[in-house]
């Protein structure tokens, strides 16, 4: 009997350990432009705060988070986007001091990223996703051309299914926001000015989605990993285990 019992506790620590590891993958969104947060994001369209504020707490589930900006470029760095991130209860640092690799991104609940190429292991930026860790990341900043940007940005987002255009798309100025996402709740419009369009390499992968368009361009994308398989999974071992159990 003792026997049967610690084999059931076997198959159950399995069944948890593979739902643990389901939600372990992190959050990312993705922004053809940086203007969309920068103090002049802020100016064009407002709603950029409340746009800011969804990110935050979709990153981190509705708690406080500590998040680090890694990067000089002013589409991240300004004093408005800062107090939004203050005013909703989050730790902001903005600083490119040492190498971005997985121990410093490890010290932080999301990384937000643009126009910065210096010192960011992009291998380790993948593992920070699939153990848990969110990533902001914007393009179109003109640093090092279209095709730079998109070339340094897409070993990244192509292991999550996403890339980057390595043209710029010549789309300015207040985009109307449609999507029932939750990053966009109570966000009519937003600004940009040329950024690098979204593709969607795996449209039938409902883990990745390209969710706001204008002309025919992917404008914002999300990627978040689907549970079903592995929550399927999980069931079907925790019922091996329970008919083990009436075996004996």
């Amino acid at each position: 009997m003792r026997k049967g019992r610690h084999y059931a506790i076997n198959w159950l620590s399995i069944r948890n350990l593979l739902i643990a590891s389901m939600f372990a993958q992190g959050k990312i969104v993705v922004n053809n432009d940086e203007w969309t947060l920068s103090n002049a994001g802020y100016s064009f369209a407002p709603d950029a705060d409340r746009f800011a504020r969804n990110v935050a707490n979709w990153f981190t589930g509705g708690g406080s988070g500590n998040f680090l900006a890694y990067t000089n470029n002013f589409g991240l760095y300004g004093a408005q986007l800062a107090n939004t991130m203050a005013n909703a209860g989050h730790t902001w640092t903005v600083s490119t001091a040492g190498t971005l690799n997985l121990s410093l991104m490890q010290n932080y609940d999301a990384i937000f990223l643009g126009g910065y190429y210096t010192n960011i292991v992009i291998a380790d930026l993948i593992q920070y996703v699939q153990n848990g860790g969110n990533v902001y990341l914007a393009a179109g900043t003109g640093v090092g051309g279209a095709v730079n940007e998109a070339g340094f940005w897409n070993p990244f987002l192509n292991a999550f299914g996403l890339s980057f255009a390595p043209s710029y798309n010549g789309i300015g100025g207040n985009i109307p926001i449609n999507s029932p996402h939750p990053i966009f709740a109570g966000v009519s419009q937003l600004y940009q000015n040329n950024g690098n369009s979204i593709i969607d390499l795996q449209p039938a992968n409902p883990n990745n989605e390209v969710l706001v368009f204008s002309q025919g361009q992917g404008l914002y994308a999300v990627y978040v990993p689907e549970p079903a398989s592995l929550l399927a999974l999980g069931v079907g071992l925790a019922g091996v285990a329970g008919l083990r159990r009436r075996r004996r």
